[in-house]
């Protein structure tokens, strides 16, 4: 199946018209901070070969390797589609739009979807069709003016109306009138009509013969498919024109004999492309698009070639006979990817002997191979031996590529899932070459979960540390570090600020949580003095990241003294009763709680170095409402607190062991017959 669900309406526009292609689906990615991924998310690419990538990034690494090109990231000033984090490429969009340089215009026309797409050609062909009247040499200074005057009050709206024709006498001027009156019927009356730009074609002025040349190409294409997409931008073959699409491939052939390096080549051949497409010529896509990765370096125009294939070229031509082994390749790595049968249940993966059948048609690209049976080793079978013994070892070398840094990566986990002390050296060795986009970010990851894995955390901030990408660092300091750690990282003068702040908030937060009410106490005097009001007032007050640490407590309702106050009263007393219930309000109304990751494959996941089981707000409750020498205040108030744990519909939101709808009634009941004249037995109507 594709990467994404797209509409072919945006193709429409990039196809036949150029602009950059963007992948709608992937807006609110939130990429994951884990090394493999045996199935395929969309927002969890990496920059080594891999099942779980985006095909088209693989197919990028692949084409980069071809021409032994180094990638770049292009750090925008702004990026278009901001993501929670940037520590890897993630999906297709935010990947490719690094990789361009950021242009001074970014049209919102050529990126449009649905009807108006013919638009996106029109500012280009102003500047085209006047500089073309302005090189003409056999037309007065007068009639210049008024064409290009004319061209430029043209503009590709909706509705029927043309331009208002100038009055022109000499030849060449006629010519150009007559090309402006085309053009303007093409863009507001009917974009399915080639006459008036087969009229042109035998005019003696050059430029209007070559552009009625390329309209009338495309004005034919645009009659072939006119019924073919309804109104989900579907394609819908039984609508297409057969005899349609044979005329404007006849047509584009035409203008490319005639015109093989014309002003408008590049876009011929893109439209000569979506006529293959449209006519189901799945053999001559092929051979396109092969031609053209191997012709084309990563560039803009190569990254919207391999966006069209993603939509355009059947996923069977990937391991077509006549497919090149990239493109076999990039098959190969979508085919190991987790498999469910028809009932969505577990289907086994790709089996040895259907890749190993391939061997010969990787005779060109032996490395290639080695590396895709070690992948299928690894993601399918999960045996690290085999990996080692078909990826030897080999010193890390410069020019690092794709396909080598995949290979010395993948070894690397191999050997530490081998247990081999060699296995932090081979990750380490690494860094020095890892200079492509995105391969230091990667990498950073990966020894970073080793050394969480190996209880070797304090060496990821060491000050020789490898690892800098902060958002690894962020997660590290939320999820994994211990009171040291955070305490150092805190008061680094040497850190970001963000990095500052990260660590101090997480060093009281889990001090509370925890229950390290000393360190808490301690560690509250690194708190820095809450953000000044800014001198305008209608700026509003600036956030404050350590808010909840300057809690003031309560003085109506359940009464409860400030949080420094809270901390020193459990220091004295981890039972007491007041202090428990306090702290749990401190919890509930300032977000503090116990953060973790389940899934001990991400980084984090093996939980924090906090010594301690983390507190539960349920937990104060139900030990007070079973203490019988608690004031009734403080059993009404944790009874009433208890059942509101699973509002609004029924999930515990408060911790600790959940407990059934009975349990929740008989805390219910009880507050309202052994404490019906509180406050709290007053307030509760419900439970959830």
């Amino acid at each position: 199946m594709r990467e994404l669900i797209r509409t072919a309406l945006l193709f429409l526009s990039v196809m036949l018209f150029g602009g950059h292609a963007f992948a709608s689906g992937d807006v609110g990615c939130y990429p994951s901070m884990k090394l493999f991924h045996k199935g395929f998310s969309g927002c969890d690419s990496l920059a080594f070969l891999a099942p779980g990538n985006d095909t088209r990034i693989n197919l990028v690494y692949l084409m980069a390797d071809a021409h032994r090109q180094k990638l770049e990231i292009q750090h925008h000033d702004k990026k278009r589609y901001p993501l929670p984090n940037d520590f890897a490429p993630s999906d297709w969009q935010n990947f490719s739009e690094a990789l361009k340089p950021e242009t001074a215009t970014d049209s919102a026309a050529q990126e449009t979807i649905g009807e108006g797409t013919i638009c996106v050609s029109d500012v280009n062909g102003s500047a085209q069709f006047s500089a073309a009247v302005a090189a003409a040499t056999d037309m007065s200074d007068q009639e210049k003016k008024s064409l290009s005057d004319a061209r430029k009050a043209l503009t590709c709206a909706t509705g029927k109306g043309t331009a208002t024709a100038p009055d022109v006498q000499s030849t060449s001027a006629k010519d150009f009138l007559a090309y402006l009156t085309a053009i303007d019927h093409f863009y507001k009356v009917d974009h399915s009509d080639a006459s008036a730009f087969v009229a042109l074609a035998t005019s003696s002025q050059p430029w209007v013969k070559e552009a009625a040349s390329y309209m009338q190409a495309r004005t034919l294409l645009l009659a072939a498919q006119a019924q073919a997409f309804d109104d989900y931008g579907t394609m819908q073959k039984d609508k297409i024109d057969p005899a349609a699409v044979s005329k404007a491939l006849d047509a584009l052939d035409t203008y490319l004999k005639d015109y093989p390096n014309g002003a408008y080549a590049a876009s011929a051949t893109g439209l000569l492309r979506r006529a293959y497409w449209l006519g189901g010529n799945q053999s001559k896509q092929l051979e396109t698009y092969a031609n053209l990765i191997a012709s084309k370096e990563v560039n803009e125009a190569s990254l919207d070639v391999v966006n069209e294939m993603d939509f355009k070229l059947p996923i069977d031509a990937f391991s077509d006979s006549a497919a090149s082994p990239i493109l076999l390749a990039v098959q190969d790595f979508r085919l190991m990817r987790e498999q469910t049968d028809k009932d969505g249940k577990p289907a086994p993966g790709m089996k040895a002997e259907v890749l190993e059948a391939q061997r010969s048609r990787f005779a060109s690209e032996p490395e290639l191979f080695d590396y895709l049976l070690a992948a299928r080793a690894w993601f399918i079978d999960n045996e690290a031996k085999a990996v080692l013994a078909l990826l030897p070892d080999r010193p890390v070398s410069e020019n690092l590529s794709y396909l080598e840094f995949s290979r010395q990566l993948l070894r690397a986990a191999a050997l530490d899932a081998s247990n081999d002390t060699a296995a932090r050296n081979a990750y380490v060795a690494i860094f020095p070459f890892a200079a492509s986009a995105f391969q230091r970010q990667t990498l950073e990851l990966a020894l970073a979960m080793f050394d969480e894995r190996h209880k070797n955390v304090g060496a990821l901030f060491a000050k020789d540390t490898p690892i800098h990408d902060p958002t690894v660092r962020k997660q590290l300091l939320d999820y994994v570090a211990g009171p040291i750690i955070l305490r150092q990282q805190a008061t680094a003068t040497d850190a970001p600020q963000d990095e500052r702040d990260t660590a101090l908030f997480r060093l009281l937060s889990r001090d509370l949580v925890q229950g390290h009410f000393r360190g808490f106490l301690d560690d509250i005097k690194l708190l820095p003095p809450p953000p000044s009001a800014p001198a305008d007032a209608s700026q509003g007050t600036p956030d404050d990241l350590f808010a909840p640490f300057r809690w003031e407590g309560r003085k109506e309702g359940y009464i409860c003294p400030n949080v420094v106050e809270i901390a020193k009263i459990l220091t004295a007393n981890a039972k007491d009763i007041r202090g428990r219930m306090c702290l749990g309000d401190l919890f509930r109304l300032k977000n503090v709680g116990d953060i973790s990751i389940s899934d001990k494959e991400l980084l984090g996941g093996m939980g924090t170095l906090f010594s301690g089981a983390a507190l539960a707000r349920q937990d104060f409750y139900t030990d007070i409402m079973k203490d019988k020498s608690a004031p009734r205040e403080d059993r009404s108030y944790a009874l009433f607190r208890a059942v509101h744990c699973y509002e609004p519909v029924g999930n515990n939101s408060c911790g600790g062991t959940d407990v059934p709808v009975s349990a929740r009634k008989g805390w219910h009941d009880e507050l309202k017959a052994s404490y019906g004249e509180t406050t709290w037995a007053k307030a509760l109507h419900y439970y959830w």
